[in-house]
């Protein structure tokens, strides 16, 4: 075989590869002469203008180019032939491209100079950016969407950089912190937190760091920048980022007209509460008199007999003593009475404390003992033996027990007097401390059973209808609830259930 033979067949094979690389080619490839008239148009190009090999060959490119492109092409192409000048060559450009149909299409061009014997020729690589750019418009249309939502949404929402450097806050936010655009970003969310509650914040960041969870919620406080105090919830989750520290997405709800209205709630409940106690000792006058007459009967008595023993002759010292003794005792006894009375109806705060359920229950019926025995009631407790800790006002509970035990005494006026039985049992169930209160009297109509815990409403002819509503607003107030049912006796059985303390 000849040299020429050699370079012959080198040739060819080149030539193959040449053509399998550009009929393999994802891209569009077309290669002009310098006249501009298309020598080589691959696979990828016929898929993307819509023509066919043979419909382009030897005809100018301008055929692929809207017409105010095409109108330019020749002129740029003389330009760079004399001058060098690139405008288009070597230079990777994004164009608008025309298909057969006429449709106009955004592409990506990179055009390259061909060295050759035959004169210039330029190779152009074409990529069709149709679908990429729908799937911009698209993400681009969702972002303003979502950028409309976020500006106009009444609830404060905010992005920052980890450990908490504000990126920047939606109108809400900036409306409810006084601040104007711009003033956000860049600040520490730190520095509008008001007192220690950062701590709860850094907690609640670490947490989400750590993988604790996606989303965190705390009311927390926050100030203006009037220095106004608000109360807020805040909720915050993390965003993962490719190549870059998650980013913190918050959103803040003002709570501070809800947090004043359920102070002013408060305070009206309270203040319900204690007009509640005040009548409730009004009715319990009677009573409460023979409570305090038996120890000062006991006192006058054990004086006197101390003034006769003192005048005899004969003076017993030991009986002297125990007539002393006796007078101390029922003194105590009485101071007791009025201090249980003084601390029931004493106005205050509600002040929430661990307290001893079963004890709670004795002082009420301390308090009860001159009702229930004037009225012939015996109270029998089921109490558990290892008395369950709750999270209570003491008072305010002991009046809920107090009225219970206070409506089935009434509701046995009519008993016959050895079925006249209070029973007071405890139990746990279901994460709750149920406290049940049972009478043997008629129990409560059906139709009156709705209207029950009504205000106003009640079954007795001269009450006022408060008590049974005030009762279930405190136990409420506590996250717990009183419910009425019958007993198996077909007396009233109240229930009242209390959270059981974690912890």
């Amino acid at each position: 075989m000849t040299p020429d033979d050699d370079s012959a067949r080198s040739a060819r094979d080149l030539a193959a590869k040449y053509e399998g690389l550009i009929k393999a080619a994802v891209d569009g490839v077309v290669l002009i002469d310098e006249r501009g008239l298309v020598e080589v148009f691959n696979p990828a190009a016929e898929r993307i203008f819509g023509y066919a090999t043979g419909d382009v060959i030897g005809r100018n490119i301008t055929m692929l180019m809207p017409q105010g492109d095409a109108s330019r092409h020749d002129a740029h192409l003389d330009t760079y032939h004399q001058t060098g000048r690139r405008q288009i060559i070597g230079i990777g450009r994004e164009l608008v491209g025309r298909r057969r149909n006429g449709e106009l299409f955004p592409m990506d061009l990179a055009v390259g100079e061909v060295a050759s014997s035959e004169g210039r020729k330029y190779v152009g690589f074409v990529r069709d950016l149709t679908q990429r750019k729908r799937m911009e418009d698209t993400i681009r249309a969702r972002e303003d969407e979502l950028r409309e939502v976020v500006d106009n949404v009444p609830i404060g929402i905010f992005t920052a950089e980890l450990p908490g450097i504000i990126q920047a806050g939606n109108p809400a936010l900036r409306r409810l912190l006084r601040y104007d655009p711009g003033e956000l970003a860049g600040m520490s969310f730190i520095r509008l937190l008001s007192g220690d509650d950062y701590r709860q914040l850094t907690a609640m960041v670490t947490d989400l760091t750590n993988g604790a969870g996606t989303e965190r919620v705390a009311e927390l406080r926050m100030r203006r920048k009037d220095e106004v105090v608000l109360d807020v919830a805040l909720h915050i989750g993390l965003v993962a980022r490719a190549g870059a520290s998650p980013l913190i997405v918050g959103m803040v709800i003002d709570r501070t007209e809800k947090v004043r209205s359920e102070e002013v709630a408060r305070q009206a409940r309270e203040h319900l509460a204690h007009v509640g106690r005040l009548t409730t000792l009004g009715e319990m006058a009677s009573a409460i008199a023979h409570e305090i007459n038996q120890p000062l009967t006991a006192i006058a008595n054990h004086a006197q007999a101390c003034r006769r023993l003192l005048s005899t002759d004969q003076m017993d010292i030991a009986t002297l003593q125990e007539a002393c003794t006796q007078i101390a005792e029922q003194a105590l006894r009485a101071g007791q009475v009025v201090r249980r009375i003084r601390a029931f109806v004493t106005k205050r705060e509600s002040n929430k404390e661990y307290a001893d359920l079963n004890e709670i229950v004795r002082s009420v019926l301390e308090l009860a003992a001159g009702d229930a025995r004037e009225a012939g009631v015996r109270v029998e407790l089921n109490l558990q033996p290892s008395p369950p800790s709750v999270l209570v006002d003491p008072v305010q509970l002991q009046q809920v027990c107090l009225n219970l035990i206070r409506n089935a005494i009434d509701a046995m006026r009519d008993t016959a007097a050895d079925a006249r039985v209070i029973e007071i049992a405890s139990r746990e169930q279901g994460g709750m401390h149920l406290l049940s209160f049972d009478d043997r009297g008629p129990g409560v109509a059906p139709a009156a059973r709705d209207r029950l815990f009504h205000p106003f409403f009640t079954t007795k002819s001269d009450g006022m209808g408060m008590g049974l509503s005030i009762s279930q607003s405190i136990v409420a107030a506590h996250g717990g609830t009183l419910k009425y049912e019958t007993n198996a006796h077909g007396g009233a059985r109240f229930i009242i259930a209390l959270p059981v303390v974690v912890g």
